[in-house]
């Protein structure tokens, strides 16, 4: 998943269709959903992690997560440009409370790419596998669990 661009700003130049970033793939936390279900996640906390996000990848499995760290609380637009597969996304604020979610959203085929935007401000946000949250039964104003492993900031 991509980060888009400002409301009512242009959409930014995709990454050139390359692999996955070298952290594809290696857990760096865990969230728990509220269901008690831990996922491993991968953290999209610099710039161009956070723009690379599900990028290229062929699947996304029901195990797995990636969580963006976004630095501030704000209405943070996503895109699903260069995406292969379907995500919940999650926006959470700073007590990883759901802010807004949207499920089941469609890889971006072809340009211009629809901008998903939440309704609250939010600090972070949670790419699932797409339906997951429904499977799990994530609905607004849920809180979900992020741990990193000893020695991680």
């Amino acid at each position: 998943m991509l980060s888009g661009p400002p409301e009512g700003g242009a959409q930014p130049e995709a990454p050139a269709a390359t692999p996955p970033a070298p952290t594809a793939g290696n857990p760096a936390a865990e969230v728990t959903l509220p269901s008690g279900r831990t996922l491993a996640v991968e953290v999209a906390e610099t710039p161009l992690a956070r723009q690379r996000g599900y990028m290229f990848r062929e699947r996304v499995t029901d195990q797995e997560g990636m969580v963006f760290l976004m630095g501030e609380m704000d209405f943070h637009p996503f895109w699903m440009k260069n995406c292969r597969v379907s995500l919940d996304i999650l926006w959470l604020d700073d007590g990883w409370k759901v802010v807004h979610l949207e499920q089941n959203v469609p890889p971006c085929r072809q340009d211009p790419c629809h901008n998903y935007t939440p309704m609250q401000a939010a600090l972070y946000v949670l790419e699932l596998q797409g339906g997951l949250a429904s499977r799990e039964g994530i609905r607004l104003g849920d809180r979900i669990i992020f741990k990193r492993p000893p020695g991680k900031p």
